[in-house]
């Protein structure tokens, strides 16, 4: 069985992977970006995939990010009605909140399985012989592990509310 110290082990090599991952995304479209340009600007040519390329990687990097910003708890949240809370509810307010994006998540994950599906099925190619599919397969992905990290955190919320 897993003890504390090597759960935290483990989760923290995951961190630093998504962290690598977003990194990765990053300076990839800086560096493809960069010689696109460089390359039209000077020789008038470019990559015949480099934009689509481009676009997949910003696809990527969108979406590792949210599932960092979800990890840290740093997503755009929109609070309208919380100066109308009275404090005590606030702390029900905020894990409603919680276990609501992680249900959209799920769902959200779920459908785009399906769309994925379907892609696959298509057997068409975005570029280079790689799969349309194989390009969009992080939306699934991304939104089912944001939604497993707010289910988690309302758990977490919770007992931490209910232990003060």
């Amino acid at each position: 069985m897993l003890s504390n110290r090597n759960i935290k082990r483990v989760i923290g090599l995951i961190n630093k992977f998504e962290n690598g991952l977003v990194i990765f995304f990053l300076f990839s479209i800086l560096i493809l970006a960069i010689f696109q340009i460089v390359l039209r600007n000077l020789f008038d040519s470019g990559l015949i995939w480099g934009d689509t390329l481009l676009s997949i990687l910003v696809l990527w990097l969108g979406l590792t990010g949210s599932i960092v910003a979800c990890r840290e708890q740093k997503q755009i949240n929109i609070d309208v009605f919380s100066q109308y809370i009275p404090e005590k509810y606030k702390i029900y307010v905020k894990n409603a909140g919680l276990i609501f994006a992680a249900f959209i998540c799920i769902v959200i994950s779920y459908y785009s399985f399906i769309f994925i599906k379907g892609e696959f099925l298509s057997g068409e190619y975005a570029f280079a012989n790689i799969p349309v599919w194989l390009t969009e397969s992080i939306i699934p992905f991304a939104f089912f592990v944001m939604g497993i990290r707010y289910f988690l955190q309302s758990v977490v919320f919770e007992s931490g509310n209910r232990n003060k």
